[in-house]
C-alpha cells in the first residue's frame, strides 16, 4: 500500500503543482474584488451553491450523514476537475475559478475577516491538495494529450 502511494507522488510534476496552487491562490486573492464589486459572472455560482447549502443541508444532521454528503460533493468536484483534462486551458481555468468561488464564499460567509486564515482550518488542509492534486494530474493528461510525450520530456521546466 506505501508503493502505490509512492509511486503516485512519482508521477506527479511538482512544478505543475506549484503552477496549480499558484492559480488557486490568484484567483482566491481576487475573489474579494469580484465580492465588492459584485462581479455577477464570478458570483453567481457560488452564491448559487450557497443557497443550495442553506436550503437543503440542516446544521442538525448526525455526523455520519454530514461526512457522507461532504465525501459524495468532494468525490464528484475532484472527478470534474479531472474531466478537465479533455481541453487545453480548461485545467488552469478550473482552478482559477475554484479559487474564485471558495473564495467568494468565504469572504461572504466571514464578511471578510480571518480571509487568508480560513485557509489554515483542518477542513482546508485535505481538501485544497486533494483539489489541486487532480487539476494538476488534468494539466499532466492535457498536456500528454495534446501533445507528444516526447515533447514533454524535452522542455526542461516539464
Amino acid at each position: 500500500m506505501i508503493q502505490l502511494y509512492s509511486q503516485i507522488w512519482q508521477v506527479l510534476n511538482f512544478n505543475i503543482l506549484f503552477v496549480t496552487v499558484l492559480l488557486f491562490l490568484i484567483g482566491y486573492g481576487l475573489a474579494p474584488t469580484a465580492h465588492f464589486k459584485n462581479i455577477k459572472w464570478l458570483t453567481a455560482y457560488p452564491f448559487f451553491i450557497m443557497e443550495l447549502m442553506n436550503k437543503y443541508f440542516k446544521y442538525n444532521w448526525p455526523a455520519v450523514k454530514i461526512f457522507f454528503v461532504i465525501f459524495i460533493l468532494n468525490s464528484c468536484s475532484l472527478f470534474i476537475n479531472l474531466l478537465a483534462a479533455w481541453g487545453i486551458i480548461t485545467p488552469f481555468l478550473f482552478i482559477i475559478y475554484l479559487g474564485i468561488n471558495m473564495g467568494v464564499i468565504i469572504y461572504h460567509s466571514f464578511n471578510g475577516q480571518f480571509y487568508f486564515a480560513s485557509l489554515l482550518n483542518p477542513v482546508a488542509i485535505f481538501e485544497l491538495p486533494a483539489a489541486w492534486i487532480s487539476i494538476t494530474m488534468a494539466i499532466q493528461f492535457s498536456l500528454k494529450k495534446f501533445f507528444h510525450a516526447g515533447f514533454l520530456s524535452e522542455i526542461p521546466f516539464l
